[in-house]
């Protein structure tokens, strides 16, 4: 596993990736969890409203990058969506933090959301036709640690540059990290187009089955982030910390368990690491559920770290092994299961918690991994055609 790693550290041009993906996440983790609380406290903006701004971009971004996909799959230089996609994200997230009026607003966020959708698909796919196939899935899950490391580091950093100089000065420093990472985009090229005739459509039940197993774990999973700090709170009567404690300790199991099972992933059926993430999950949100203190809940974080770590790890490797002569549509179709996941965990969540309370997200949490683990073995079961 180390000798891996080690080349890998070596290589100028994987380095390089590496760096572009943390720098674009560092970016995106700084600018996107603190905007809710700019259009609240500083605007004035009410909460429907803040949803529907937040709703209409998660839109925007799924159908352009799902459309960038299909063109970079077809000839047009990945190298360039990136180039091109930074540039529009530096002055969009400008015109974010200038923005004062809500239509402003709506626009500079479809802009940027839009802009930033295609460039970490893009990344994904341009680093699997770039490394050889050997060390292919280790880095894909190393790149996806990177992009997970940024949100441990973003939003903390981000929430106190928002209490010292304000939302416009964050937004200011987010495109200077736009134009930092626009640099380290020189010197790319683009591997030749290779569309194999026998590669999989998107009507492929394999493809379908999974593409349903991660947006449901992704569901449960933003529904747990939203509403587990209300329910440590008002529910177990824990202090303000709490919250971060554990999203910090999940965040920190994450990056050892995507890197671990990267490493391990050719050892394994194609899905069997992903139904043993699946059933981990399940294990965690019925401990969330029954738990009343705090060290249980840190506890558990270790079964949440392998849930998201391998999960979010080796999802985009399975989504590229079954679509390899489309790697832009394969590492797109993947983000996009997380956003649709992302966004019906949020309009769900606020149902459920609504009807049946904040403890009863949990176990609608369980059965959301029960729904991906039934997906996953649909998925295994479906035969290949000839």
């Amino acid at each position: 596993m180390f000798k891996p790693l080690s080349i890998i550290f070596k290589d100028s041009l994987r380095l390089r990736l590496l760096l572009l993906s943390l720098g674009m996440g560092m970016a995106g983790a700084s600018i996107m969890p603190v905007l809710s609380t700019h259009l609240a406290l500083n605007l004035g903006v009410e909460p429907f409203w803040i949803g529907i701004i937040f709703a209409t971009n998660t839109l925007s971004a799924i159908a352009v990058s799902q459309w960038m996909a299909n063109q970079s799959d077809t000839g047009l230089s990945r190298v360039k969506i990136i180039r091109v996609g930074v540039i529009v994200s530096l002055f969009a997230v400008i015109a974010l933090g200038m923005a004062s009026s809500y239509v402003l607003l709506m626009l500079a966020g479809v802009a940027l959301f839009a802009a930033v959708s295609p460039i970490q698909p893009q990344i994904f796919a341009l680093a699997r036709e770039l490394v050889v196939e050997e060390d292919a899935t280790l880095f894909q899950s190393l790149l996806r640690a990177s992009f997970s490391l940024s949100w441990i580091i973003g939003p903390p950093l981000a929430y106190l540059l928002f209490a010292t100089i304000g939302f416009r000065g964050l937004a200011f420093i987010c495109a200077a990290i736009f134009l930092i990472t626009l640099g380290s985009v020189r010197g790319f090229t683009d591997s030749p187009v290779q569309v194999r005739s026998n590669e999989i459509t998107l009507t492929d039940p394999r493809l379908k089955w999974l593409i349903v197993a991660i947006a449901a774990v992704f569901a449960a999973n933003n529904m747990y982030i939203v509403y587990m700090p209300i329910y440590l709170q008002e529910n177990l009567n824990l202090a303000a910390i709490a919250p971060g404690l554990l999203m910090g300790l999940a965040a920190g199991l994450e990056i050892p368990m995507m890197i671990f099972a990267g490493a391990r992933a050719n050892h394994w059926p194609l899905f069997s690491p992903l139904k043993f993430a699946a059933v981990m999950g399940a294990v965690f949100y019925i401990i969330v559920f029954f738990s009343q203190s705090l060290t249980l809940m840190l506890l558990a974080q270790i079964f949440n770290g392998a849930f998201i770590g391998i999960m979010a790890g080796l999802g985009i490797s399975v989504f590229q092994a079954l679509m390899k002569g489309r790697m832009g549509m394969a590492s797109t179709l993947y983000t996009n299961a997380i956003r649709m996941g992302g966004l019906a965990g949020a309009l769900g969540g606020g149902v459920l918690a609504q009807f049946f309370g904040i403890r009863g997200i949990f176990i609608a949490c369980a059965v959301m991994t029960l729904v991906s683990i039934v997906c996953l073995n649909r998925a295994t079961a479906t035969k290949i055609p000839s």
